[in-house]
């Protein structure tokens, strides 16, 4: 896809640069072009501010474009072309549904949240869903999944003091990795990793339930859990894993301040291999009847403990 700025404008939501841009919804798309979407001022500003390196070119309506006249100053500084375009090009770039493929083929893109499943081809036809973007939408470069950039940003950490890595193993739906990714912000984490079996944070669901926050903290993907723990260990990172089972209760045992919480399956939480490999096991204790906590809430609660005691020099 080329992103030249001299290019003609788009006039028309069939145009092959729209259908491009649309067909992101499909995972096989994405890696095809190695571009990814990104919507709604909010998440393309963090784009714009804080990974322009990533940014290929921002579209933006005329009224989106006076009512967030910062994007403009940010793209021309980062050297990022921003096209303006009718809402309805803007309307058919989010349209996830049939999208036709660059060579003019007919290919079912289907809903993102039924499809992103790791390895997944969105090829299931869809309802033809659209999004609201607000006016805006970008493309960006689609970062590579590497075993290797897992372990490296492993290495890269600081070696001594108190920092708190997310890795997020076999979650599969794309809204529960991206506001995962929102949370581990939120709360201060270091890094996001996640592994090959998890749903890919670049899908749209993802960045759109990530509301920028993608582009606040480094998120890498394609790591193998079994080289992860063991990378883990030697800079000196406790892998805390939540269990139901656990004896250890969240709000009583002692949090090492360099710690890496594993985040499980949505249906199964983590495997047992993964439990009995990880150093540290807590549950988090509950009052009421209900009989578990999903991913995210649990989440919420281990970094926002880990925060808390971090702040009260705990």
């Amino acid at each position: 896809m080329s992103e030249r700025p001299d290019q003609s404008p788009i006039t028309s939501p069939r145009s092959e640069r729209v259908r491009k841009v649309a067909a992101l919804a499909g995972r096989s798309a994405r890696r095809k072009q190695s571009r990814f979407r990104i919507e709604g001022p909010q998440a393309v500003r963090s784009l714009l501010a804080h990974r322009p390196d990533l940014a290929r070119s921002v579209f933006v309506t005329e009224r989106a474009a006076a009512d967030h006249s910062e994007l403009t100053d940010l793209a021309h500084e980062a050297g990022v072309p921003l096209h303006t375009v009718d809402d309805r090009i803007v309307r058919a770039m989010v349209r996830e549904g049939s999208a036709p493929e660059a060579d003019g083929t007919a290919r079912a893109a289907g809903p993102a949240d039924a499809s992103e499943r790791p390895g997944g081809d969105d090829r299931r036809a869809g309802a033809g869903l659209l999004t609201s973007p607000q006016g805006v939408v970008a493309v960006g470069t689609l970062p590579a999944a590497d075993p290797a950039a897992a372990l490296h940003a492993v290495q890269e950490l600081p070696a001594d003091g108190a920092l708190t890595v997310v890795v997020l193993h076999e979650v599969r739906d794309p809204g529960n990795v991206g506001t995962l990714i929102r949370t581990a912000d939120a709360a201060g984490a270091d890094l996001v990793l996640l592994t090959r079996t998890s749903a890919d944070p670049f899908a749209p669901k993802a960045v759109r339930a990530a509301v920028g926050s993608l582009f606040h903290l480094p998120v890498i993907t394609g790591a193998e859990i079994d080289e992860l723990l063991p990378a883990l260990a030697a800079r000196g990172i406790t892998a805390a894993a939540t269990s139901g089972y656990a004896e250890a209760e969240l709000f009583t045992v002692d949090l090492p301040e360099r710690l890496a919480w594993i985040l499980g399956n949505e249906a199964h939480g983590l495997d047992d291999a993964t439990l009995a490999a990880a150093p540290l096991a807590v549950r988090i204790p509950l009052a009421g009847r209900a009989e578990s906590l999903n991913v995210h809430t649990a989440a919420t609660v281990c970094l926002f403990e880990t925060l808390r005691r971090r702040r009260a020099g705990a």
